[in-house]
C-alpha cells in the first residue's frame, strides 16, 4: 500500500506557533533525502513547502498537494493559483477543506465543481471532511461530494483517530469516494501526538475496520510525536516519522 509523509508533520510552524504568518521555517528540499531513505513512497506536500526544486521533481515524488485554499471566498483567484501549483508538482490529488457555514453549502458545492475545470482531468480532489467544516456531517459531505462531481474526481479523506461509528457512517454515506487516510492520533486539546508504537493496537483495529468497509487506498502519516515540544524540529520529526512508518507498514501487512 502507498504510504506518504505529510510534510506538515515536519514543519514547526504548522499552526503558526513560531510565526503567526504560518510561513514555513524549513526548506523542504533539505529533507527530501532523509524522507526517501526512510522508505516513504511519496509526500503529501503542504503548500507552504512548495519550491522551484520541489516543483521540478522530487524523490520521493509529490503525490498529494495539501492546500488550505478557502471555499468561502467568492473570488476564485486563490483556488486557481493552487490549481497551477498542483500542475507544477504533477500531483495526482489535491487535499482541500470546505468551510464551516451551513448556509453556504450550495456555494461550496458550486465552487468545488467549478474548480474541477481548472484542474487537470487526471487530478482528484480529496475533501478532508473533518471537524470545523460542515462536511464533518456525513450526510452533508455526501451531498457536497455527490453534487460537485463524479467519484473519480471528487473523493474524501478519513482519519485514524475517528471512532468506529463515525467511520462506518462515512462509508455508509459516501464510501465509494473514500480513497485516502490521514494517520493522525492527535490529542486536539493538548495538540500532542503519540508514537505509533504506543497506539499500535488501536491503529490495527482501525486498519482492520477500514479494510472490512472496503477501503483499498493510500495513507499519509500526517502528524507525529514531538510537535510543540523540544523535539519540534525537522531532524527529530523525520526520525519519528521513520519509526512510525515501520509500525504502519507492519500493521498494514497483517
Amino acid at each position: 500500500m502507498t504510504v506518504l509523509l505529510g510534510t506538515v508533520a515536519i514543519e514547526p510552524n504548522r499552526w503558526g506557533t513560531v510565526d503567526p504568518s504560518r510561513r514555513p521555517t524549513i526548506v523542504l528540499d533539505d529533507w527530501l533525502g532523509p524522507i526517501a531513505a526512510a522508505g516513504f513512497d511519496g509526500i503529501e506536500l503542504w503548500e507552504g513547502h512548495l519550491t522551484d526544486a520541489v516543483a521540478a521533481g522530487t524523490t520521493p515524488p509529490v503525490e498529494v498537494f495539501n492546500s488550505y485554499a478557502s471555499f468561502d471566498d467568492e473570488d476564485p483567484a486563490r483556488r486557481d493559483a493552487v490549481g497551477r501549483a498542483v500542475a507544477r508538482t504533477s500531483s495526482r490529488a489535491v487535499k482541500i477543506n470546505v468551510g464551516n457555514d451551513p448556509g453556504r453549502e450550495a456555494a461550496y458545492t458550486e465552487r468545488l465543481a467549478a474548480w474541477l475545470d481548472v484542474l487537470d482531468p487526471a487530478v482528484a480532489v480529496l475533501c478532508e471532511c473533518h471537524a470545523g467544516t460542515i462536511a464533518e456531517d456525513p450526510a452533508v459531505a455526501a451531498r457536497i461530494l455527490g453534487r460537485a462531481g463524479p467519484a473519480d474526481r471528487v473523493q474524501a479523506v478519513v482519519h485514524t483517530h475517528e471512532d468506529a461509528d463515525h467511520l462506518r457512517a462515512r462509508f455508509d454515506a459516501y464510501g465509494d469516494r473514500i480513497t485516502h487516510v490521514h494517520v493522525n492520533h492527535l490529542d486536539p486539546e493538548r495538540l500532542t501526538a503519540p508514537r505509533l508504537v504506543e497506539v499500535a493496537d488501536d491503529l490495527a483495529a482501525t486498519v482492520a475496520l477500514l479494510g472490512s468497509l472496503g477501503f483499498d487506498g493510500s495513507w499519509t502519516i500526517e502528524l507525529v510525536h514531538g510537535l510543540l515540544t523540544v523535539d519540534d524540529h525537522p531532524a527529530a520529526l523525520v526520525e519519528q516519522a521513520a519509526d512510525d512508518l515501520v509500525v504502519l507498514r507492519a500493521v498494514l501487512a497483517r
